[in-house]
């Protein structure tokens, strides 16, 4: 009686496992391969750490703190949707008789509202406040400089950390021939402000006259005994670069030459209201140039356009400001006429044009510098042409420095 009771409770409580977990029925019986195919088709489930599902990449945070003309929602608005010409400070930022209609300060809260009012509402210091305020919050409303006029923004720490987006438009062929003899200065009449200037077409032998109303040589040495820009060592080899002074021409930053000509007043388009016609974001991505940042930093260049000049450069090293230079005329190696500040081609001066106009400059002789260079390259590859680059040298032959030594023959 005893063993058929035992058995009794051994056969209820397994029937009662196997019906109420099933599971357990399973793994205490073993794996049963022919069951599996069924189980399959039945939808078994998987096991728990089988089921999770993999986390889903998520998209990059966007940085509220920093505003970008090219965001397509930007993009796609009118200039005038947020920039209203000309803001109230026009007659503060600048004074006098420097003073002109412009567009010299932030957008107003509704500009950005519409679109942003989650971001403006997300806490006590919105990040999207620091694009204008310098320390956001309800008791602080200090901004920084607006990018224009640059003169003002370039010395604040926003404005030297900071480039434009934008490239600008500016047709030279059509002011080649307009800008002649320009004296300093501007005259007011009753509601505009005019610049003094000759009329007369500049011929091109004048050209550097024509050309230094916008261009002048930046940081010179002049008649000073410091050459560098900063410092160097005082074991610096002979041969070795080294920034120098007066390497750079001028670019103008500032509205006051274009709405002397360009203004309400003189109906002469682009009006200062037609922002997008000059500024336009860039098609493609800036080329490479002769330019090392890490080499920057160790000689301590911070200036904004020492750095903005330099990293656009093709030939690092050269230097306007040298003495075989600065007699040239601009367009001994600059074709002005077809210069189109958006096309990168058009800006590039050609290798030939340092023959000299046919005079043999650093091309032709058998000593000259390209020609010289050309020589040690094809011989070892490994050469470094550090005559006129600082970092492009390292790199083969580009065919047009081949070319230029094969075109241009000895006198």
């Amino acid at each position: 009686m005893k063993l058929r009771a035992a058995a009794l409770t051994i056969f209820v409580v397994s029937a009662f496992a196997a019906f109420v977990c099933p599971g357990l029925a399973r793994v205490a019986a073993g794996p049963n391969p022919a069951a599996e195919p069924q189980q399959r088709r039945r939808g078994a489930r998987r096991p728990q750490a089988a089921r999770r599902r993999a986390p889903r990449a998520q998209a990059p945070r966007r940085d509220y703190s920093k505003f970008s003309h090219s965001v397509p929602q930007h993009k796609e608005q009118a200039c005038g949707a947020c920039h209203k010409f000309p803001t109230p400070n026009w007659n503060k930022v600048r004074s006098g008789g420097d003073a002109f209609e412009d567009v010299t300060d932030y957008p107003e809260h509704p500009s950005c509202l519409g679109c942003h009012h989650n971001q403006f509402f997300s806490g006590a210091r919105p990040p999207v406040c620091a694009i204008c305020h310098t320390n956001p919050g309800p008791r602080d409303s200090a901004r920084h400089p607006f990018p224009n006029p640059r003169e003002i923004f370039d010395k604040s720490p926003k404005g030297q950390a900071e480039s434009s987006e934008f490239q600008i438009h500016f047709p030279h062929d059509k002011h080649e021939g307009v800008f002649g003899k320009n004296w300093p200065g501007f005259e007011r009449g009753e509601s505009a402000l005019f610049r003094r200037v000759s009329w007369r077409g500049a011929p091109r032998a004048q050209a550097a006259d024509t050309c230094s109303n916008c261009h002048q040589t930046y940081m010179p040495q002049g008649d000073g005994a410091d050459e560098f820009v900063t410092p160097p060592p005082k074991d610096l080899p002979e041969d070795a670069f080294w920034l120098k002074k007066g390497a750079f021409k001028t670019t103008p930053t500032s509205h006051a030459a274009c709405f002397t000509c360009h203004s309400a007043e003189s109906g002469l388009a682009p009006a200062p209201t037609d922002c997008a016609i000059c500024h336009r974001l860039p098609a493609a991505p800036p080329p490479r140039a002769d330019f090392d940042p890490k080499l920057a930093a160790a000689m301590g260049v911070k200036d904004k356009t020492l750095l903005e000049k330099w990293g656009r450069r093709e030939s690092g090293r050269f230097r306007h400001e040298w003495f075989s230079h600065a007699e040239l005329a601009c367009n001994a190696c600059h074709d002005v006429a077809k210069l189109n500040t958006l096309d990168e081609k058009t800006k590039k001066v050609p290798v030939a044009s340092c023959g000299g106009g046919g005079e043999g400059c650093h091309i032709g002789e058998p000593d000259s510098v390209l020609n010289v260079a050309v020589a040690k390259k094809k011989a070892d590859p490994g050469f470094q042409c550090t005559k006129c680059h600082v970092i492009f040298g390292r790199e083969p032959l580009p065919a047009s420095h081949v070319n230029a030594v094969a075109t241009v023959k000895p006198k």
